[in-house]
């Protein structure tokens, strides 16, 4: 499903991922740990190729996505810490028009549906600037239930999320992981990270320390 080899890069000559190497099999879930700074975002934003890595090789659904087409990407969603929609539009709006995006369309009753059921449906025509960190956590996660994917890259998901949010990122992860999807995760918890990583990784140095 995912291989990445060798993979390093550097900022201001400070080498943050220095030849990492995992596999993940379908289906699995890895969780990345470490301090702040470690590389954690980096390397997701690489996989997503939003970030291109100073060399190493990443094969998704066996094509090297970093010198292939952007087809070879397209069954994988990248949820990073900002929102990455548009402030003046409304949560309806920004999610109909990335799901568009993805060649993803839904009708206006399914999403909806999804708004409501992560508690955002009386706000659906309210710009997104007037929402809380919270509320953009469960906007992100209503995204993640719309689109189609096969690789889930998720940054710290828990963050700003209250018990009932906790509660419904919680119920989220183990339903994809139920139905078999493939999930990388950048956790702070240890305790999530048991319930959740079939495999756990360590950024050190640069490096992978494997749990």
């Amino acid at each position: 499903m995912l291989s990445v080899s060798d993979l390093s890069k550097s900022f201001n000559h400070r080498k943050v991922l220095n030849n990492l190497n995992f596999q993940l099999k379908s289906g699995e879930t890895a969780v990345f740990m470490g301090n702040n700074g470690a590389g954690k975002t980096t390397l997701l934003r690489i996989i997503a190729k939003i970030m291109t890595p100073d060399k190493g090789k990443i094969i998704f659904e066996n094509s090297n996505i970093l010198n292939g087409e952007p087809s070879s990407r397209k069954n994988i969603l990248y949820i990073g810490h900002a929102p990455a929609m548009y402030a003046s539009l409304s949560a309806f709006e920004n999610l109909k028009f990335a799901l568009e995006i993805r060649s993803n369309q839904k009708t206006e009753s399914k999403i909806r549906y999804q708004l409501e059921h992560f508690g955002l449906l009386e706000q659906a025509n309210d710009p997104i600037s007037i929402f809380s960190q919270g509320m953009l956590q469960r906007l992100k996660l209503t995204y993640a239930e719309l689109s189609n994917w096969n690789l889930l890259l998720l940054d710290e998901p828990f963050s700003g999320l209250d018990k009932t949010g906790e509660e419904q990122m919680d119920l989220s992860l183990l339903n994809w992981q139920k139905n078999g999807k493939t999930i990388c995760l950048v956790l702070h918890s240890f305790d999530k990270a048991k319930i959740f990583g079939h495999k756990l990784f360590n950024l050190v140095d640069g490096k992978i320390l494997q749990s």
